[in-house]
């Protein structure tokens, strides 16, 4: 009997196995694998994919200064620190799919397909995992898969929505906008997928700007989603876009709405915060606002939150019309922002907005500059900000040129004991300022200086017996990439973007967070009284006052030349109110003003016909008609005639210099390639065919004598080459001719062609390059210049090397780093600026000696000098590298 019970137990056991195998599609094959597909790969795969997708949402770092993203997924650095999570997630399902995937013949189509219905899930933990590593190309290959292996399954739409994403974060929109709208038409996607598909749809529509569409779309995403903490987050960002849309009734809806789901304490107390501000003033509910905004000051917990709270007030006063309240609770909020750099940056940013709608240039000047010290140059209105601040910083420069000599000739007129006394109190006025500061920097080191030590010894407390051991075996700071990753975020939400250096701490160092390469033009008016001024800050009060009275300008000369700094600054305002403010009131007083004071001034042209547009934009033609009139009359050949006249005349003229470039061009390689007969007869046509004296004429009539002294006697030559000479004497090929023959001359050649002479102009200089002239003044403004082969070095890093080196060897010196290109074959990289020649020596000293800088270049191909303004400008226009490296060698370092 006990035999019998024993064989049938194996008989059973033989059935099973077989029946559980992977080749066959029967009810216990099917049981088998999918209960251990099921509650063991898959759950455990799953539940990794979970935790490493929480931890990266909770990695994510949300900036409430800017619309906040869709999706909680962080960048690749902070993915990293929980890619074991997602590799674990993808080992378990994929042992799962080569184990138990039943991928045979169906009993009844016959067709081979996955018959383990937990297989497709795995595949989508495959294909997530990889999205969340930012994987993005290798996720498409599996939702792709997903989506064509399994066209019947319900799983398809979510693969597909996934897809979409996969194509959005790699900017495919071609591909996410197909795959959206086939999921829109198709009637199979199930309703719980509808509120991931339209917060899918809203960040599509984002992504393209469409702010509009992508509302919509966050309103369906927010009414159809399941999860709370989802829709909280869909309401908020639909808040943000109502606000930056001027919707603001709609706005104060939506951060209601976030505020009655109890989202996490941070996205509640900002949805208060921007709800204050989107209030609307003739609802009568301002009393309520402020009521619960002075509960949440007076609240401890929300002690490091004040900053934002005054900012919300500020909010409701400017809603109010109350402007000075505003204003002063801003500064409060500044004032307020010990360790918040981005709100700081964005209280500044609201004073300057203020003040340049007022307008009142100065101030906001200053508050933008304020802002972008504070801001990261990540935030999307980094650039507008940035233009805007170096726009007003010239205006303001300009506008002080012409205080500050007005002032000086008001001076002028007075006497000698009354511009003492005068001088006398301004000095003593800037000492006390700086006795202010020292104070003021002084008490700030010394509140930094106790953190610090607070710092330290709380460090260096023994750790308590009570902490558990897990808190500390195996667990060194630095091994948990999850601890760095917050640190990371806390730290910068403390402390800012600071660099990566000793002294971090201290706020004494004039470093720009964010600070970024520009390239501004500064007039050199400007730039030369910047340099005089930062020369007299540096000396003692007795020196000041000798150095202030030494401006006063006595002698008619000094008048004349004063004024002309007043004629340029009155011009480049004009120009800056109207091309770069929109202030065409401003432009007008500008340019009229000068007109009054300077009725000859040598801008009067440009400032009528300036003035001449902006009237007819302001359809005020009679005021227009004075100044249209006036060039008609006083200068009717000039291109502000014709002009006048003709309004496509420039247009016109650029198209013929861009036919008479690309025929000279061609002229040019017909030379190089020694078709020289062919130079002499494109020359001819060009007399012929194009405007008498154009730009290019002198080029054409020197090439035309290389050509001729190529094939012809030398007498023809010397002819060729003394026309050039008569005939474009200030032009720069006048030199080059007259050079070529005093080298003829000076080495007694015969009369003969030049093709068997013993001079050759191809071992001449360029011939098209033209000799600059360069003069050596110490006391004028230099800067330091490094010249390269276009390609050669990788400037953003060296310039990244050179500013960092500035702040730490020159940190009192406002020095900027400005790069470009010289012509199509040379970029430069300029540090700027230094009062004089022997400042702009001491940096190039320092910067030479350093290691791994400058010196790291093979000299060959990479020079440095320092050039002084106007030689740079001489060196940019003449291309004679050669020349004034000869000069410098001469000048500078002998």
């Amino acid at each position: 009997m006990k035999s019998l019970r024993f064989n049938l137990l194996i008989l059973l056991t033989i059935v099973l196995l077989g029946g559980c195998s992977v080749k066959k599609n029967n009810i216990i094959s099917r049981a088998y694998h999918g209960t251990t597909t099921h509650y063991n790969f898959y759950f455990n795969g799953r539940e990794r994919l979970k935790q490493g997708a929480a931890t990266l949402a909770e990695a994510h770092e949300d900036k409430y200064d800017r619309v906040l993203s869709i999706f909680k997924i962080g960048d690749l650095n902070k993915a990293k620190a929980v890619f074991p999570d997602f590799d674990e997630a993808i080992k378990k399902v994929s042992i799962s799919i080569t184990r138990h995937s039943i991928y045979v013949k169906g009993k009844k189509d016959r067709a081979i397909k996955e018959h383990n219905r937990w297989i497709p899930e795995c595949y989508m933990v495959i294909g997530q995992s990889q999205f969340y590593k930012h994987d993005f190309w290798t996720a498409i290959e599996t939702f792709q898969y997903i989506s064509s292996e399994y066209q019947d399954d319900e799983i398809r739409p979510e693969a597909l929505i996934w897809l979409t994403r996969s194509y959005l974060e790699l900017g495919k929109m071609t591909d996410a906008e197909y795959l959206l709208d086939y999921l829109k038409a198709d009637k199979k996607l199930p309703v719980k997928l509808t509120g991931y598909y339209n917060a899918v749809l809203a960040q599509y529509h984002l992504q393209r700007n469409d702010v509009v569409r992508g509302a919509e779309a966050l309103k369906m995403a927010a009414a159809s989603s399941k999860k709370k903490d989802d829709r909280a987050r869909y309401y908020f960002i639909l808040g943000q876009l109502q606000q930056k849309a001027d919707s603001l009734p709609q706005a104060f809806l939506a951060y209601q709405n976030v505020i009655k789901l109890n989202p996490p304490y941070e996205m509640a107390f900002n949805a208060r915060i921007n709800r204050a501000r989107c209030f609307d003033a003739g609802s009568g509910k301002s009393a309520l606002v402020k009521k619960e905004l002075q509960k949440m000051l007076k609240d401890e917990k929300n002690k490091e939150y004040r900053d934002q709270i005054y900012y919300a007030l500020a909010g409701v006063a400017k809603q109010e019309q109350d402007e000075p309240l505003a204003i002063d609770l801003l500064n409060k909020s500044v004032q307020a922002s010990t360790s918040n750099t981005t709100q700081k940056a964005v209280s500044y940013l609201e004073l300057a907005n203020i003040y340049l709608a007022q307008p009142n240039y100065m101030p906001a000047a200053a508050y933008y500059d304020s802002c972008l010290t504070n801001l990261t140059n990540d935030h999307p209105e980094y650039a507008d900000i940035q233009a805007k601040r170096n726009s007003l910083d010239r205006l303001v420069k300009n506008l002080k040129i012409i205080i500050n000599e007005d002032s000086l000739q008001q001076l002028a007129s007075m006497s000698p004991e009354q511009r003492a006394e005068i001088i006398g109190k301004i000095v003593e006025a800037e000492d006390a300022e700086k006795e202010r500061q020292k104070i003021e920097k002084e008490n700030e080191q010394r509140i930094e200086e106790q953190e610090i030590l607070e710092e330290k010894t709380l460090k260096n407390q023994p750790r308590s017996l009570t902490t558990p051991a897990s808190a500390t075996a195996g667990a060194w700071y630095f091994y948990n990439p999850s601890a760095i990753s917050f640190g990371l975020s806390e730290f910068l939400k403390r402390w800012g973007n600071r660099k990566l250096e000793d002294n971090w701490r201290r706020s004494e160092k004039d470093l720009v967070i964010g600070e970024v390469v520009e390239t501004v033009s500064v007039d050199s008016t400007v730039n030369n009284q910047q340099a005089i001024n930062d020369s007299i800050a540096k000396l003692d009060s007795k020196s000041r006052k000798e150095a202030y009275l030494g401006q006063i300008p006595n002698s008619s000369e000094q008048i004349e030349a004063s004024n002309s700094k007043i004629i340029e600054a009155y011009y480049n305002c004009g120009i800056i109110y109207k091309e770069q403010l929109s202030n065409i009131p401003e432009s007008n007083k500008s340019f009229e003003t000068l007109d009054q004071r300077f009725p000859s001034n040598k801008f009067k042209l440009p400032s009528y016909y300036n003035l001449y547009r902006s009237y007819s934009a302001m359809k005020d033609s009679v005021k227009a008609n004075v100044y249209k009139n006036y060039i008609l009359a006083n200068a009717p050949e000039s291109d502000y005639a014709r002009l006048i006249l003709n309004p496509n005349f420039y247009l016109e003229m650029k198209r013929k210099s861009e036919v008479i470039e690309v025929f000279y061009e061609n002229t040019y390689r017909a030379y190089l390639n020694r078709q020289y007969a062919l130079v002499i007869g494109r020359k001819q046509y060009a007399d012929e065919s194009f405007p008498v004296n154009n730009a290019l004429s002198p080029k054409f009539s020197f090439l035309k004598a290389l050509a001729v002294g190529k094939t012809r006697t030398l007498n023809d030559f010397q002819f060729e080459l003394e026309d050039v000479i008569r005939r474009y004497p200030k032009d720069s090929v006048s030199i080059k001719a007259k050079e070529i023959l005093d080298y003829i001359q000076g080495n007694n050649i015969k009369n003969t062609t030049l093709d068997t002479a013993a001079v050759d102009t191809n071992n001449l200089k360029d011939p098209f390059a033209a000799s600059a002239k360069y003069i050596h003044d110490v006391d004028a403004m230099h800067f330091f210049v490094i010249l390269s082969p276009k390609g050669l070095i990788q400037s953003a890093e060296l310039i990244t090397k050179i500013k960092s080196f500035n702040s730490r060897d020159f940190p009192n010196l406002p020095l900027t780093v400005n790069n470009g290109n010289i012509d199509l074959n040379i970029q430069y990289i300029a540090v700027m600026s230094f009062p004089n020649k022997d400042d702009g020596m001491s940096y190039y000293e320092s910067i030479v000696g350093e290691e791994n800088l400058v010196n790291q270049f093979d000299p060959q191909q990479v020079q440095y000098y320092v050039i002084s303004q106007q030689n740079l400008s001489e060196l940019t226009r003449t291309k004679d590298i050669k020349n004034y490296s000869q000069f410098f060698q001469e000048k500078y370092l002998q």
